[in-house]
């Protein structure tokens, strides 16, 4: 979690710099810094899990690039859902990366101009999307992570 704390100040630290603001207030900032964090702590626990599962490193960065391919690439985070073909929008809108970025966008108040109000729940709820996703890949993976963990140990 220190890690992704990290992270997350590098990152808007390196944003400010270029120009990235935040344009609500410190509460909402807080809401969406909180929320960046669950969700990297939920991806952690399925990556510390195929971690376990996996031989060496190298076996590890191929296995969790089929993981993180599809949910970064076909989401709304690099170009608007209405471009995309039905079927891949369709999964877009309910990829939780979409989520957590269409909920980024709105408690940092950085929603493009002109972008069209969201019709799919995920993202027009996209902040109790975000967490009911992040608490359901907990109550998944921090059991079968730990319980590889045993495995893995007492070989």
């Amino acid at each position: 979690m220190v890690n992704n704390v990290i992270v997350l100040v590098v990152m808007s630290l390196t944003g400010l710099l270029v120009g990235w603001r935040i344009r609500t207030s410190v509460g909402e900032a807080v809401l969406g810094f909180v929320l960046l964090l669950v969700f990297a702590y939920a991806i952690s626990w399925i990556m510390a899990w195929i971690g376990m599962l996996v031989p060496s490193p190298e076996v590890f960065n191929n296995a969790s690039f089929v993981v993180i391919f599809p949910l970064t690439f076909v989401a709304n985070t690099f170009v608007p859902l209405e471009t995309l073909p039905t079927v891949l929008q369709r999964f877009a809108e309910w990829n939780p990366v979409s989520a957590v970025t269409q909920a980024a966008r709105e408690l940092f108040g950085n929603v493009p101009a002109g972008t069209p109000e969201p019709t799919a729940w995920p993202l027009q709820h996209a902040e109790l999307y975000v967490v009911i996703w992040s608490v359901a890949v907990l109550l998944v993976f921090v059991p079968l992570a730990n319980a590889q963990y045993r495995v893995s140990t007492s070989r």
